[in-house]
């Protein structure tokens, strides 16, 4: 009888965790290296993973049941790994875009899965027409197409995008209404693609530079950029490229009178531009309509002031010291505001359904520089690198150095791997995840008002504070993790496990 008592207590203290969420699918993948997976999902809930390894690639096909429908390698026709920069979902396929490069010459290198069989198919190399004085900056994909995106030496950016898997048409936007920046191309060095499926944290948005799509239209926003002739005031910069005539429209927010630092940051949901401020005694929330720039709604708090519109409390991850866990709730009114405002401001907006908004809102400060140094015992060979002058490429041949160690950061490096540093940092590199401070707001779709959140437990309110909790308790955290959007209010959540060599999807169900 107590044994029975016993397990009954045991099964009342997991019940919540096993609605909060369930198992999916499970594959166990030959995998060496976490952050080589890269992984794209389809509305209709089909997975493809894929990594590159031993001069193969491997893919794994699950469908919307959670069971394994295919698994391959295929031998690549080059030993080099796939630079992959996007991926996209066609009507058939989950299509993995690549560069290559040769020389002067550049080419986007695709290749695609079936979505139901799992079959493989590679697509024709599309060369892309370059001139010699452009940089390449990034690429994205979105919904209906994949873009690569170039700068020259009079600051035009440059877009190819794709229209068939055999021409990417080009276009040259002119960005002289942009007011000059201290550090050239200092807008694009932080610009990030929104995609839907965005990891909603305050990691991802404290990027200060942001790009979206709708349609045959971009938008570029740029949060603490200086006006023109005001040093002094910062703003919100709106840079609208609509594709099919070439044309660009600058539009700024009001400025804000900022002393040193930007404090303020942005996020774009559907057409509304949300923007918080965090100041040591004041925190200011404002709603802009996107098409007239007007404000619609605004929260403005002091620092002796409860921040109401609070669903959850304040959380403080990665700040823990030498008997801490790293999670921490600040609960004391007066340090609620100084800790928010510590760091980079940041903002992400989400929706699970039509009737609430949930915002994360916090702010990131980027983890301590180490002290200058290595493991003199311990030297590696930097790569051989062709470096582009006037009178052609010229072969940099590689020289030992010494090695540095680099924990465990955000899934961008392996835990505790060597890693060369070919221009030999004194300064040090950054250590750590860094500090993230944050709460989550659940507000109302229509009104934006506050919106009542009926959870049984008031700590979770969202699936991404479902998720946090879930990671709580993994004794390991995961090397890689993604996060997709899998029916109307379902948020699947896939982490390797590097232990069993293992990749679990879970899925959490919005309340």
């Amino acid at each position: 009888m107590r044994y029975i008592f016993l397990a009954l207590l045991l099964l009342g203290f997991t019940a919540s965790e096993v609605r909060a969420q369930q198992e999916f699918a499970s594959l166990e993948l030959p995998l060496r290296r976490a952050e080589d997976l890269v992984s794209v999902a389809d509305g209709d809930g089909n997975v493809c993973l894929y990594f590159f390894q031993g001069g193969k690639l491997n893919f794994s096909l699950v469908d919307a049941k959670g069971q394994t429908v295919a698994t391959q390698e295929i031998p690549y026709r080059n030993g080099q790994q796939p630079q992959v920069l996007g991926t996209r979902v066609t009507d058939t396929e989950f299509v993995f875009y690549s560069r290559f490069v040769n020389g002067n010459k550049e080419f986007v290198r695709p290749f695609a899965i079936n979505r139901y069989s799992g079959a493989f198919r590679s697509l024709p190399d599309v060369p892309l027409r370059r001139e010699r004085n452009e940089t390449f900056v990034g690429a994205f994909a979105d919904a209906s197409h994949f873009y690569m995106i170039y700068t020259d030496k009079k600051d035009n950016l440059i877009l190819h995008r794709e229209l068939d898997e055999s021409y990417y048409e080009k276009k040259t936007f002119n960005l002289a209404d942009l007011p000059r920046t201290r550090t050239k191309g200092e807008r694009q060095q932080e610009l990030i693609f929104v995609h839907p499926d965005l990891e909603r944290t305050v990691f991802a948005g404290q990027h200060r530079s942001k790009i979206y799509t709708r349609g045959d239209k971009l938008y570029l926003v740029f949060d603490g950029f200086s006006l023109r002739g005001k040093k002094n005031e910062l703003t919100t910069e709106i840079l609208t490229l609509d594709w099919p005539s070439g044309q660009t429209e600058y539009r700024t927010l009001p400025s804000l009178a900022v002393k040193s630092d930007a404090n303020f940051n942005s996020f774009l949901h559907d057409n509304t531009l949300f923007r918080v401020q965090l100041e040591r005694d004041e925190f200011t929330l404002t709603a802009f309509d996107f098409s007239s720039l007007q404000p619609i709604k605004e929260y403005r708090y002091t620092a002796d002031q409860d921040i109401d519109i609070k669903a959850t409390p304040v959380h403080q991850r990665g700040a823990g010291a030498l008997f801490s866990s790293g999670n921490s709730v600040i609960e004391k009114t007066s340090k609620v505001m100084r800790n928010l405002s510590t760091g980079k401001p940041a903002i992400t907006v989400d929706a699970f359904n039509d009737s609430t908004l949930q915002l994360t809102i916090g702010s990131y400060q980027p983890p301590a520089r180490r002290n200058p140094g290595g493991d003199p015992t311990r030297l590696v060979r930097t790569p051989d690198r062709y470096i582009q002058t006037s009178r052609g490429l010229f072969l940099m041949p590689g020289r030992w150095i010494p090695a540095y160690s680099l924990p465990y950061s955000y899934s961008m490096f392996p835990y505790n791997r060597y890693y060369y540093d070919p221009f030999y940092n004194q300064a040090g590199e950054s250590v750590g995840p860094g500090t993230s401070t944050y709460f989550r707001a659940v507000l109302d779709s229509e009104t934006l008002d506050k919106a009542t959140v009926s959870v049984s437990d008031s700590t979770v309110a969202t699936a991404q504070d479902k998720i946090e909790a879930y990671e709580e308790e993994l004794k390991q955290t995961p090397e890689y993790k993604t996060l997709y959007r899998y029916g109307n209010n379902k948020l699947h959540y896939g982490y390797f496990d590097k232990r069993s060599k293992t990749f679990k999807i879970l899925e959490f169900t919005q309340n």
